[in-house]
Order: C-alpha cells, then structure tokens, then sequence
C-alpha cells in the first residue's frame, strides 16, 4: 500500500510540474497578447486622428475672407 501511494504522489507531482509549466506558458502567451492588443489600438487611434486632421485641414475654414469685390471698390474722391 505504502509504494503504492508514493508511486501516486510522484505520479501528481509530475503532473503538477507540466500543468504548472503549461499555466506559466499560457500567462507569457497572454501577456504578448495583450501587449500586442494595446500597440495595435494606439495604432488605430493614431490613424483615426490623422485622418481628422486631415479631414480638417481640407476643410474650408468658416472665417470670412474678404471678397475680391470689396479690395476693388471703388475709393470716394
């Protein structure tokens, strides 16, 4: 009975060292994961912000400019 039980233990041991090696190597994968999430959506942000300015630069401007009508009015005399 004796050997039988240490021939168990060493048996979950093992198992406890590969599910343990199994977990750590999930966590790295997640890790990576996520760090790559978190490039990509600051990639996408930049984008969308570059494409606003953009957007807005090709936007004409709401100020008023002077008419080319009004430079050549004629002056009272």
């Amino acid at each position: 009975m004796k050997s039988i039980t240490e021939k168990q233990i060493l048996e979950w041991k093992e198992e406890l060292d590969k599910q343990t090696k199994t977990r750590d190597q999930a966590q790295r994968v997640l890790n990576e994961s996520i760090q790559n999430i978190n490039v990509l959506q600051g990639g996408i942000q930049f984008g969308e912000l570059v494409l606003k300015k953009i957007e807005s630069l090709n936007q004409p401007s709401d100020i008023a400019e002077p008419s080319p009508q009004s430079e050549k009015a004629p002056l009272k005399k």
